[in-house]
């Protein structure tokens, strides 16, 4: 635990969670639904995370899925102080009273016992069925099981993770490169940025008929769900389908409100407007 954790707490994670917000610049929810922080890598935005997990509340939270990257252990795990804000925070929600559920993912699916030792005897479930405020069922899911890429060959499962790993560092280091986003459709760098995106979109992206089935085996009314790194938010006939986004790139999260509301939220930082609904 020690070794995955670059071997202590640091100051400036303890510092942070001793310093909480005032209430009135809280907002409070009824449930959250966050996924793929993907702790333990360097593509993780844990500051961010950390800013959104200090703005917001809930009576439920969610963490759906590829929270830890297990499949990043070894040479390449990155831990920095801000992932361990994230930790003490998500401490600090349990404290409060936050009922927290744990649905694994991919990444994680292994790794349930790391997570406990991180977060505490949070309920985990491979997924769950909430209904909302207004009587709404909605699966919980992480979404992999959707996808059709990881149930082949185990052989086929390694090599979309490493093409994906690859595509998601690559256009990582596009962005910190400061490469400038000209609007231009001829632009090479803005081609090359599509191209990143669609090629990270198709190698984890699924079908509306694998939600439509899943939903229909639980008997629900909608979905909700991440793994894609893509927030969406729409119907697929009579279905609510919902990504709840990621960490790594797009920072959003999917809130309920207390009238059972569903929106999908993109957090912008504590300088600018806390929120924009994308949904």
């Amino acid at each position: 635990m020690d070794r995955l954790l670059d071997h202590k707490w640091p100051d400036l994670a303890e510092n942070l969670a001793r310093s909480p917000l005032p209430r009135e610049r809280i907002t409070y929810y009824r449930s959250i639904w966050i996924s793929d922080f993907h702790l333990g890598t360097a593509r993780c935005q844990a500051r961010e995370l950390f800013e959104f997990l200090r703005h917001h509340q809930a009576d439920t939270l969610f963490l759906v899925g590829d929270i830890i990257d297990g499949w990043n252990m070894g040479p390449g795990w990155s831990w920095t102080p801000y992932q361990t804000a994230v930790v003490e925070e998500l401490w600090s929600w349990r404290r409060r009273g936050t009922r927290i559920v744990f649905i694994p993912g991919n990444h994680d699916e292994n790794d349930r016992e790391l997570v406990r030792m991180l977060f505490g005897s949070i309920e985990c479930h491979p997924h769950f069925l909430h209904r909302t405020a207004e009587s709404r069922r909605m699966l919980v899911i992480h979404g992999h099981q959707f996808d059709s890429s990881l149930h082949g060959s185990r052989w086929m499962s390694i090599v979309g993770s490493l093409c994906y790993s690859t595509a998601l560092r690559i256009n990582l280091w596009y962005n910190r490169q400061g490469v400038p986003r000209d609007s231009s459709s001829c632009n090479p760098a803005q081609l090359l940025r599509r191209h990143l995106k669609r090629a990270v979109h198709q190698l984890v992206d699924f079908p509306d008929a694998r939600v439509i089935d899943g939903a229909r085996e639980h008997r629900a009314d909608g979905v909700i769900c991440g793994h894609t790194h893509r927030p969406d938010h729409r119907m697929i006939g009579p279905l609510l389908y919902v990504n709840d986004g990621d960490w790594v790139q797009s920072r959003t999260a999917l809130v309920e409100r207390h009238d059972g509301t569903l929106d999908l939220v993109r957090w912008h930082g504590e300088a600018e407007a806390f929120e924009e609904r994308t949904g």
